[in-house]
């Protein structure tokens, strides 16, 4: 990523010197990478469209947080605190650009025109959210709508052009680029789990970030449902003064009125609906490591409920 980035410009060359200081999970390349290691292949072409998707990740989280206004990003200042939104902007543009131009590189058609498409629906996505902000009456089919074009389209994309780069029969493609889509949606379901039930130091991110911006995730939907608990978290929403000091409540209402149990649910059955496709699949160390990434993120998330045990207050009760 460095050497793709590096430029004779100063200014830019410090943006992309502090985005790669902390690089997160890489998981997208990951899959790139492990899909394509099913089949023979071309190291350096796999690489460069490893490269390409995180990019193109990495890209879109620098947009979001401008529209999102985040002041943090991985724990640390965002790029549009540092260096402000025109900037943010255009070194996004610049890691798109740069994305393409490793794709064109190969004369990789197929994986470009898959990369594209997933890039207009990521922006879709990112305004049907943006259409949604503090709709209470959002479905659980309007979320995984919004789901796909925020996190699921990509992890699909991630597994079909691994799969594409290493020239797989179109059976094969179908069946990665459908484990990549279950583990896409997981992962977010998980995602929005963690924004109220991880820590802040964790995150990244003060818990309950989500929820204060207006984003009803899948959690907050189900106990917007409950009888018990629902009228209480559609009051306190209704009346727009939610603050980071009520969280807690939240999060009390949320294991409480198994909300978050049934979350977890859907994510357990799209992750076993992800390896069933990968099942179908002949036997290999990559499909494996697949295998393992997908039990790993239900793993993490239980480490995290575990922490929250506490009785409902009294305040939420009433």
């Amino acid at each position: 990523m460095k050497e793709v980035l590096r430029s004779d410009n100063s200014e830019i060359d410090n943006i992309i010197n502090y985005l790669t200081e902390n690089s997160g999970k890489m998981i997208r390349p990951r899959m790139v990478f492990l899909t394509a290691s099913m089949s023979a292949h071309d190291p350096v072409m796999v690489t460069d469209a490893a490269v390409a998707v995180e990019l193109i990740h990495l890209a879109s989280l620098i947009h979001d947080d401008v529209i999102d206004h985040a002041m943090i990003r991985r724990g640390r200042e965002s790029v549009n605190k540092r260096w402000g939104n025109h900037a943010s902007v255009l070194t996004g543009d610049y890691l798109f650009a740069s994305a393409f131009n490793l794709i064109n590189q190969h004369g990789m058609q197929e994986i470009m025109e898959n990369i594209t498409t997933t890039i207009r629906i990521m922006c879709a996505g990112e305004i049907k959210q943006m259409a949604l902000a503090c709709d209470l009456n959002v479905t659980e089919d309007q979320y995984l709508e919004k789901t796909y074009g925020k996190t699921a389209c990509l992890f699909a994309s991630s597994c079909k052009v691994g799969a594409l780069a290493a020239s797989m029969p179109s059976e094969y493609v179908y069946n990665l680029e459908q484990f990549g889509l279950c583990l896409g949606y997981a992962y977010q379901i998980i995602d929005d789990l963690l924004d109220f039930l991880s820590d802040s130091s964790l995150l990244g991110k003060p818990v309950g970030t989500d929820l204060l911006e207006g984003n009803i995730t899948l959690p907050v939907i189900h106990a917007l449902r409950n009888n018990e608990y629902g009228p209480w978290l559609r009051a306190l929403l209704e009346s727009g003064e939610l603050t980071a000091q009520q969280i807690p409540e939240v999060i009390e209402v949320l294991i409480h009125s198994k909300a978050v149990e049934a979350s977890l649910q859907s994510s357990r059955q799209f992750i076993a609906r992800g390896l069933a496709y990968l099942d179908a699949l002949p036997a290999s160390p990559a499909a494996k490591e697949l295998q393992h990434m997908a039990v790993y993120m239900l793993e993490t998330y239980y480490q995290k409920l575990n922490q929250y045990k506490h009785p409902i207050s009294r305040e939420v009760a009433q």
